[in-house]
């Protein structure tokens, strides 16, 4: 492999269980892993099950999710089978009245409007009771999802790669994951535009990256690949815009663009409502359309955080009270918006590091959503008190579910009972770890090193940027940055180099460390802080410590 690569690189690389004999295909920017779509376990059904519908003239609904990974996937199976068939419509169920996944009231505004074969995206493996209501009422269902799956099973045709009996060689798929999988089964049979298959390309590697799917193995060929076509220009117009109103270059763009700049965009709209408008974008071709689109997922992203803030104020103020309780900590918040208590729960468990739920209380019951840490299965969790549950469903890191109020104080003390035993039988639980990939001596920080750093790319869950540990540095030339919840500073190396450090968390805490004088311990990455002509380097600080913390 002609690459100069730093042994420090290197040695991340295999701790990563990346050998040399890999290097060759994790750095190529044209990679070829991919498997075969009829691997997956009923493709070929799933496929004929389609096929027919579009041959018989049958209205085919896509049904998706209001996240993201939803989002895009309704987009992909419309374009794909858009090319096939006039005859198709989509449905997402709205987050606040309907919640996740199937319902019956959804089916039957389906069967009203002469719905013939649903085809979920990203949702409906554990839909048994929906399934068989559906076909029931002569709707014949097709299930393409990647959560997990309870040995409660949807009725008829599942492709999943969590299936028991699955042998596809890569798990990691996000739903877009799958469906993108399903069309490039579809396009072996039928003759769908080059142009069409070019596009979802974009489209499945934005749901991958916001649904913090690995970015390893058939994900990293997706995610390099539907990047490249983003920097040529991007075929996908509604998302091009989005980039280019974000304050993003488009001929740059990275995964950690996607999951920050483009991914809450897209998100907001379902958060605050009508997650159709996501999908509206990504299928519009009208310019005037594309604006408009993007103007309003924009401001709902700005709403969406002011919202956010507010929600989260109140559930650190409800935190210490909880954890007296034990350490599942279910936080009741009923005075927020529902659409961001999922944000809410990821920012509270950075802060105490503990799983965390956000309840909110609607009529007899609640609606809750959840996020774990590294050490905790959530799914596994409340998958054991599942009969408990209005409707429920998740994967390890996440969850979502509807309860009866009468039950929301059982499961919670069934849930501290249970947190309890697993810290006795394994007392680091709840340890934080100031995880470092590798010590680094602050002069060997330079753009030769940023630059092999950005070989790894694209980087996100199992190929996270490397954190580096640049040890009694000493820092001047701190400034604040928005309402003092950023900072701007220079770290000095022995060599006398002054190096910009960027801190875009709890600058107010971190500054009387800053300002003592003593040195102090960074971890962080090292990037190269691209726009348009420019570059200059940069460290983006995850934490800073003293020697009392280390």
């Amino acid at each position: 492999m002609d690459r100069n690569i730093p042994e420090a690189i290197i040695d991340i690389l295999k701790s990563r269980g990346i050998g040399e004999e890999n290097f060759d295909e994790f750095f190529s920017a044209a990679p070829k892993l991919a498997y075969d779509p009829f691997l997956l376990a009923n493709m070929q059904a799933g496929v004929d099950l389609l096929l027919d519908a579009v041959d018989s003239g049958k209205k085919i609904v896509i049904y998706g999710d209001y996240d993201v990974d939803g989002i895009t996937s309704t987009a992909l199976m419309m374009k794909v089978l858009g090319s096939l068939t006039e005859n198709l419509d989509y449905y997402i169920p709205s987050r606040l009245d309907e919640g996740y996944g199937l319902h019956k009231e959804s089916i039957d505004r389906i069967h009203e409007a002469g719905g013939q074969l649903i085809v979920t995206v990203d949702c409906g493996s554990v839909s048994r009771e929906e399934t068989e209501y559906a076909h029931s009422l002569g709707i014949e269902t097709l299930v393409t999802d990647h959560h997990n799956i309870s040995e409660v099973r949807a009725e008829g045709i599942i492709i999943n790669p969590w299936l028991s009996e699955d042998k596809y060689p890569f798990k990691g798929l996000a739903g877009v994951g799958v469906a993108y999988k399903v069309a490039l089964a579809v396009a072996r049979k039928r003759e769908v535009p080059k142009q069409v298959m070019t596009e979802i390309l974009e489209l499945v590697t934005v749901g991958t990256i916001a649904d913090i799917m690995p970015l390893l193995d058939e994900n990293r060929t997706i995610v390099k690949c539907g990047l490249r076509f983003i920097h040529l220009g991007g075929k996908n117009k509604g998302l091009r815009r989005l980039i280019d109103l974000s304050g993003l270059d488009y001929r740059t763009l990275r995964a950690g663009d996607i999951s920050y700049g483009i991914a809450p965009k897209i998100n907001a709209a379902g958060r605050l409502g009508d997650a159709t408008l996501g999908v509206k974008l990504l299928l519009a071709e009208n310019e005037e359309d594309i604006e408009k689109y993007c103007n309003i997922l924009i401001e709902a992203n700005r709403e969406r955080k002011a919202l956010t803030d507010k929600a989260y104020e109140k559930g650190l103020e409800l935190a210490p009270g909880e954890l007296e309780n034990g350490d599942f900590l279910m936080l009741e918040i009923n005075d927020s918006h529902e659409g961001v208590l999922g944000i809410v729960a990821g920012k509270v468990r950075e802060s105490v590091n503990r799983p965390v739920v956000v309840i909110s209380r609607n009529g007899e019951t609640y609606k809750g959503t959840g996020r774990s840490i590294p050490n905790v299965d959530l799914f596994e969790m409340l998958d054991k008190y599942r009969d408990e549950f209005v409707s429920f469903g998740g994967h390890k890191a996440a969850c979502g579910f509807t309860i009866a109020a009468d039950n929301v104080q059982r499961l919670k003390d069934n849930l501290n009972s249970d947190i309890a035993d697993m810290l006795a039988e394994d007392e680091t639980l709840f340890d934080f770890d100031y995880h470092y990939d590798a010590a680094i001596d602050p002069d060997a920080v330079d753009m030769q090193l940023a630059e092999v750093i950005e070989f790894l790319e694209p980087c996100g869950k199992g190929n996270e940027i490397p954190t580096f540990l640049l040890k009694d540095v000493n820092v001047d030339g701190w400034r604040f940055l928005k309402n003092d919840k950023y900072a701007k500073f220079n770290i000095r190396t022995e060599g006398d180099r002054r190096i910009e450090c960027m801190l875009f968390h709890d600058a107010d805490k971190y500054y009387e460390m800053a300002d003592s004088g003593r040195p102090v311990d960074i971890l962080g990455s090292i990037e190269i802080n691209r726009w348009r002509d420019s570059c200059r380097l940069q460290i983006i600080v995850d934490w800073m410590l003293q020697e009392a913390d280390r």
